[in-house]
């Protein structure tokens, strides 16, 4: 797709997904990590999974509806973006059928497989037809149309097999109860929204500041290192969270956690050495530059997977989570500061920015391991 529609408009395409991801974490609301207790405590209760259910999807909703006025009003009052409204509004259509999708449920339930089962089909059904449409650099908007396409009909179709699956009948509920499962979510909201927010952050300096060739190239870069990060990233917060929610063994779990940490260090440096020869058999536009910011965000990986796994899959089980929020919040400000550094020194560059997150990552495994050595510290003395 790259060598068809080009480097500059891969960058608006993805320019406007990453502007579309900031208002899909505020409609997520943490929701994914907050609930695994709910529906592991309750899983085989279906009246009561039901009302959970209901509940999560009518605070969606209203979210939905705050957001679309908000979305509205900057698409209209910015030039670039009110010039490409029908991209825009194609990535609205794709943010509500990634809202509605129910997959933190079948997370929480440890049914891994329907999702897979589900987002596959449609996936190829739905994306490979950009390889027969997407003829030249004017149509960039069918990308995002198929990409539209697929994530809203992946959602309705996942809720469905959801209620089929576990026996939920959808209905209104209390606004006493929309409200318990808002606030519940606030603390994992903070976090999560800070971490996302400032991961995906590079793509709108880059892209109001460079343009949209270099979003494109450093857009390039990253969707290599998220094809990594997407299959580990599931495995920390969507598999192992619950699990180790569940079995309640910490010894178990640091055990895990230090293996997942070399096992992570080994595939990355195998990853590393064979990237100047898988790389240009996918991309044959800017293929040097693109190799050179990949292996950066393959040093970024080698920080931020063992962070994560000190998050919530470890510190958040064991009762820490306002201490997790606040190590990615010192993270945050940590990346905020180096970047507003480089603005003002006039040093943004897609390498430098990547450095910048590099920087803000290292802050936050340096303050996981203290927490986590200071639990153990004291888990030992109590015994």
């Amino acid at each position: 797709m790259l060598n068809v529609i080009g480097v500059e408009k891969y960058g608006l395409v993805n320019f406007a997904i990453i502007f579309s991801f900031y208002f899909q974490i505020f409609n997520e609301f943490g929701f994914d990590l907050s609930n695994v207790r709910h529906v592991v405590n309750n899983r085989d209760n279906q009246e009561k999974l039901g009302r959970i259910v209901s509940s999560i999807l009518q605070c969606k909703f209203f979210l939905i509806l705050c957001s679309l006025f908000v979305y509205i009003l900057v698409v209209g009052l910015i030039p670039s973006l009110r010039n490409e409204l029908t991209l825009y509004i194609l990535a609205f259509i794709r943010l509500i059928g990634v809202v509605i999708a129910p997959y933190w449920l079948f997370r929480s339930m440890e049914d891994i497989k329907y999702i897979t089962r589900i987002s596959v089909p449609i996936k190829l059904l739905c994306i490979l037809p950009i390889f027969l449409i997407v003829k030249s650099t004017d149509d960039y908007a069918l990308v995002m149309l198929c990409y539209a396409l697929e994530t809203f009909v992946s959602g309705i179709v996942a809720l469905f097999i959801a209620q089929k699956r576990y026996g939920i009948k959808l209905q209104i509920v209390s606004a006493q109860e929309v409200k318990f499962y808002l606030k519940d979510s606030i603390p994992f909201f903070s976090s999560t929204f800070l971490m996302r927010a400032y991961k995906t952050m590079n793509t709108l300096v880059l892209g109001f500041i460079l343009g949209d060739f270099a979003v494109g190239l450093y857009t390039a870069a990253e969707k290599l290192h998220n094809a990594y990060s997407s299959f580990v990233s599931p495995l920390l917060s969507q598999i192992f969270y619950p699990y180790f929610t569940r079995i309640k063994n910490m010894g178990r779990a640091t055990k895990m956690v230090l293996l997942l940490c070399i096992a992570n260090t080994i595939a990355l440096a195998c990853i590393y050495f064979l990237s100047p020869y898988l790389i240009p058999i996918f991309i044959k536009t800017e293929t040097a530059s693109i190799t050179t910011y990949f292996n950066l965000f393959l040093l970024l990986l080698a920080i931020s997977v063992p962070a994560d796994m000190f998050g919530f899959p470890y510190l958040g089980v064991l009762g820490k989570i306002n201490e997790v929020n606040m190590t990615t919040i010192y993270s945050a400000i940590i990346y905020i500061i180096v970047v507003l550094v480089l603005i003002l020194t006039h040093s943004i560059s897609i390498g430098s920015v990547i450095w910048a997150l590099i920087i803000a990552n290292v802050g936050c495994l340096v303050l996981r391991l203290y927490l986590a050595n200071k639990v153990r510290v004291g888990n030992v003395d109590k015994q």
